[in-house]
């Protein structure tokens, strides 16, 4: 152990516990428990075991703040699936990793941070969107201040803790080569678990998660099961592989070896399919806005018309022709073009009772009053039977014209300066990276018209941190010439 970490080790590692400070802490702690276990029993019991867990955790983060965030990330993917086994909080556990992490930044002196990093425009944005989001729990119409913390955490909360994070301690190349391979590797067996889900079926958890808690009408069409993996539904699971599929298909294209090149096309193939078994139509969106995205940064007008070309061939296959009709999943994306479609009509339908609901209330009609957690805290709320389905009519529906102008400008912002950055970024790997990752930047913003894609996890916590990493790009480039 190096001499700087032996001063750490001794200033506040386990070695405090021998001065009389310590000693009392012992103490109390064997008091706490005792009254603990008398108290609730076996309850007791396990809360004295995790007392340990927590503080060992918490240590860790005391001087590795930044394994919060990548925990948080990790738990983005896997908290829908968890709790369909052991019904937990699990939502949670981000919330309190993230306050940890920025407590731990803010108090901890042995953490390396400078706070001029975090003086950007996307974090004021973030911070002003959370703000508004904070004003929100004085709205009359709200469903009060439970409904309106479990609410806004999706919406704004994650946003305003992850972005300034990202600018302080997620600066340098590698970090950015990391996140891509924990999306990867977690995306990757979501493919395989919905692949288990789609040749064997569904498990016992998977079953009363769909008939006992009524998610078989949106998955199971005609007797085909659309399939959902580990995710919190195949809307999401169908996005989420959408958006893998095109950043490993940008990257393929990369000036990479070959080896790598090979790679991100196997990956592309493999997260195409994964978007296919889940037949989401909505996550059409990704691969088509998002590709638009990446051809008009390359500004290579062969690549570009080639590109429309290939648009305009898949989509005169699905509108005007009957070809691959026997896939089911195919079906599926035929539908979403058909404008009489009648889960359209009642999306439509669904708008103009939210419009006029909402004609004198600029505000919106609270946070935490719509979807979930509206039909959880005032069920039988207008707001909480009428199904938002897009992300935008559920900003609009909570936050009102007015919170809805916030969050699209912010949105807005992204995709200026996110397309501005690729245009004008003189390395070519760097080029690759920031296209790759705007493109599925894009590709969201815009499949959430269709679903709430954009504030779900995890692709929630995959673009809170991918917008500030493609902010930071440009200042990889500016290191390497120094």
């Amino acid at each position: 152990m190096s001499t700087s970490q032996d001063i750490l080790f001794k200033k506040y590692g386990a070695l405090q516990f021998a001065s009389g400070l310590g000693l009392l802490l012992l103490l109390a702690f064997v008091v706490l428990s005792i009254g603990f276990v008398h108290v609730l029993g076996l309850t007791g019991i396990i809360l004295v075991m995790l007392i340990p867990v927590a503080v060992g955790v918490v240590t860790y983060l005391w001087a590795k703040p930044k394994a919060a965030v990548w925990i948080c990330l990790i738990m983005g993917f896997l908290i829908s699936g968890l709790g369909r086994y052991v019904i937990a909080p699990w939502g949670l556990s981000i919330d309190i990793l993230l306050f940890l992490a920025v407590l731990i930044v803010v108090i901890n002196p042995a953490v390396i941070k400078k706070w001029k990093h975090a003086k950007t425009d996307i974090v004021l944005f973030s911070l002003v969107w959370m703000g508004y989001l904070v004003l929100e729990m004085f709205n009359p119409a709200g469903n009060g201040l439970e409904a309106w913390f479990y609410a806004m955490r999706g919406i704004g909360f994650y946003q305003a803790m992850v972005v300034p994070l990202v600018y302080l301690l997620f600066r340098e190349e590698k970090d950015f080569h990391t996140f891509i391979k924990v999306i990867v590797l977690l995306s990757l067996l979501g493919t395989v678990w919905g692949f288990k889900q789609q040749i064997f079926g569904v498990d016992s958890a998977e079953y009363r998660w769909l008939w006992d808690e009524n998610h078989h009408e949106e998955h199971i069409l005609h007797g085909v099961l659309r399939v959902f993996s580990f995710y919190s539904d195949a809307g999401q699971f169908g996005a989420s592989q959408a958006m893998m599929s095109m950043l490993m298909g940008i990257m393929a294209f990369g000036p990479f070896k070959l080896w790598k090149k090979l790679g991100y096309g196997a990956l592309c193939v493999v997260f195409f399919l994964g978007f296919a078994i889940s037949g989401t139509r909505g996550a059409l969106a990704v691969p088509l806005f998002g590709g638009l995205a990446y051809l008009f940064c390359t500004r290579n007008f062969k690549i570009l018309f080639a590109g429309l070309g290939s648009m305009v061939l898949v989509f005169v296959i699905l509108k005007y022709t009957f070809l691959f009709q026997g896939v089911e999943q195919v079906r599926r994306m035929r539908t979403a073009l058909d404008p009489e479609n009648p889960s359209l009509q009642v999306r439509l339908e669904n708008q103009r009772t939210f419009g006029r609901y909402l004609a004198d209330k600029p505000f919106g009609g609270g946070v935490g009053t719509a979807g979930f957690w509206g039909a959880r805290f005032n069920p039988n709320s207008l707001m909480a039977n009428t199904a938002t389905d897009s992300w935008y009519v559920k900003i609009w529906a909570e936050t009102g014209i007015a919170g809805l102008a916030i969050h699209l400008s912010f949105l807005g912002f992204v995709i200026g300066k996110g397309g501005y950055i690729c245009m004008n970024l003189p390395d070519p790997k760097h080029r690759t990276y920031a296209m790759a990752v705007f493109a599925c930047i894009v590709g969201v913003i815009f499949s959430s018209y269709g679903n709430q894609v954009f504030g779900q996890m995890p692709t929630g916590m995959v673009m809170n941190m991918a917008i500030p990493f493609l902010f930071l790009i440009p200042s990889w480039t500016k290191r390497k010439k120094k």
